[in-house]
């Protein structure tokens, strides 16, 4: 018994009896009658359908002299066909597109007049053409993205630079050019408060090397007397413990981790990196780019500005592009995510049947991320009288989920060619230490170019050299040598003769107090005694090395 029966039943009880139209008047919107109405002159129609080949999204073939629509589009078709029980008609447009760009009439000139009631495919919703046209509800945002060839190797590049993103280079980088200025600000400002002996202001480039220095795990000849500096120094050096243990950890990760990157990561790398790419002929991004151009939009807000412009787009089927532009010609595929899951997996089951090799029946893969998405509808001519009652019934379609399961009946669970492979096996390659290669050769470049420009300096800006005499002071007593008479300059005997024998171990630790007018200097970094002795001569003492006596040097 029907909801109008029993209210029927439950109103005769008290009262006079009315009749159904009364009743269904009553609890029926005029909405929901007006639908009614409406599926009931549909069963008396023959709508005229016009469509075109776009893979498994939509077509049309011939079988005998009647043409048959195919696709996920006529089983949407077929879906309300059963509902409403009209017939319908297909009427072939004389190119197949949706808008042509010739005389020849595309689906959308068939629908503006008026020999097509609709059009079965999925279409981009342009803003354009709503004035022209008329869209059905949104069945989904559809995503355009990339089939590209496999590529042999990886494509993140050197290792050394995997690590760390590039924020992080930037900020070690700063961060090496600030802290020795820092250090030795805060190591001056110390010194000039405290007012003693002890403190000593390192010079700038001294502060400079050593954060340098520090970073390659290099020594400093730098002693820090304060308590304030030697905080400053042992905070670098544990920031730089870390820095260099994370960097270790994640270098050896991405150098034994079977992790498998594409060339572009996104849409503006296609454009940038120069790479060409193909679609065919009936894809809707090529219909939303001819339209995108006729607007003003800002430099740059244009799909076209963002990944350039298609190479070609041919009027073949999607088999023939994936074998003679993107295997033959590496170009990139831009097409739906649905069409292309379906190519992968067509492909898949080609090499499977041929018997290829597991490793190699994945020679293509999809990038993970959308070049453009656009929301996807059937077209109506305007005016269409029964557009109220289709839009209701593909909005329970696609609240249901029947039009999602479509796109991916075909398909297998499991994901089809991921980009990672799952090999276990990784082997270092010249591509990881790419890198490491331009470093030497970088280094070796630099060394040479020093090395000329060392040569011109001292060819044409010469020092006069100091003479032997000159070096040992100016003692009158100090005799001839005899390498100056006789050009004999291997004989340096003489010289020990007249060199005095290095100072005692305790030396090296304290000040000689054997010898007057002892001074303590800093050179070149390292600390050293200098001595006069009674000739008037000056000798060096490196401080606080015992390997000291190895290099006195005496003048």
């Amino acid at each position: 018994m029907g909801l109008i029966e029993l209210v029927l039943a439950g109103l005769c009880l008290n009262a006079t009896c009315p009749d159904e139209s009364t009743i269904e008047s009553l609890i029926i919107s005029p909405r929901q009658r007006e639908l009614t109405m409406l599926a009931e002159e549909l069963k008396m129609e023959t709508l005229r359908i016009t469509t075109f080949n776009n893979g498994e999204l939509s077509g049309y073939r011939k079988k005998g002299n009647e043409l048959i629509g195919t696709g996920v589009a006529f089983d949407i078709i077929h879906i309300l066909q059963d509902k409403y029980n009209f017939n319908y008609t297909i009427v072939a447009p004389e190119d197949n597109v949706f808008l042509s760009p010739t005389k020849k009439l595309g689906a959308k000139d068939l629908l503006i007049n008026g020999r097509a009631d609709l059009i079965a495919a999925f279409l981009p919703i342009i803003n354009s053409f709503h004035e022209e046209i008329s869209y059905s509800r949104r069945f989904d945002n559809a995503e355009w993205v990339v089939l590209m060839k496999r590529p042999s190797e990886s494509a993140t590049g050197s290792g050394l630079l995997a690590p760390f993103t590039t924020p992080v280079w930037i900020l070690i980088i700063l961060s090496l050019l600030v802290v020795g200025p820092i250090i030795y600000l805060l190591i001056l400002i110390q010194a000039r408060l405290t007012r003693d002996d002890n403190n000593r202001v390192y010079p700038l480039p001294a502060c400079v090397w050593f954060v340098y220095g520090a970073l390659l795990k290099q020594g400093t000849t730098i002693n820090p007397t304060t308590d304030s500096s030697r905080l400053l120094f042992s905070t670098w050096w544990i920031f730089i413990t870390i820095l260099t243990a994370f960097y270790t950890a994640n270098l050896t990760a991405f150098l034994t981790l079977s992790k498998f990157t594409l060339p572009i990561n996104e849409p503006s790398d296609i454009k940038q990196r120069r790479y060409q790419w193909v679609s065919n002929r009936a894809n809707g991004i090529k219909d939303y780019i001819k339209e995108e151009n006729k607007e003003m939009l800002p430099r740059g807000a244009k799909l076209a500005d963002i990944i350039g412009n298609g190479t070609t787009f041919p009027e073949t089927d999607d088999m023939s592009i994936l074998t003679h532009y993107v295997t033959d010609r590496d170009m990139m595929f831009i097409r739906e995510k649905s069409v292309l899951d379906n190519i992968m997996y067509r492909d898949y089951k080609e090499k499977t049947k041929k018997g290829i090799d597991e490793v190699k029946r994945c020679t293509y893969v999809v990038a993970k991320f959308p070049i453009t998405k656009f929301p996807r509808a059937f077209a109506f001519r305007n005016n269409f009288k029964y557009r109220k009652l289709f839009d209701s019934a593909i909005q329970h379609l696609v609240e249901s989920g029947i039009i999602e399961h479509k796109f991916v009946e075909n398909l297998p669970d499991t994901e089809i060619c991921p980009l990672n492979l799952g090999n276990t096996e990784r082997q270092l390659r010249n591509a990881d230490l790419l890198l490491t290669y331009l470093i030497v050769a970088g280094g070796l470049t630099v060394a040479i170019v020093v090395f000329i420009l060392e040569l011109l300096i001292r060819r044409y800006w010469k020092k006069p050299r100091r003479s032997f005499r000159g070096l040992l002071g100016n003692n009158k007593h100090v005799p001839t040598p005899p390498f100056e008479n006789n050009n004999n300059y291997n004989n340096f005997d003489y010289i020990k003769k007249i060199t005095p024998p290095p100072p005692s171990y305790n030396s090296l630790f304290q000040p000689p107090f054997t010898y007057r007018n002892c001074q303590k200097k800093n050179i070149n970094g390292r600390d050293y005694w200098i001595v006069k002795d009674g000739r008037g001569g000056r000798e060096l003492i490196p401080h606080r090395t015992p390997s000291a006596l190895l290099f006195q040097w005496s003048r």
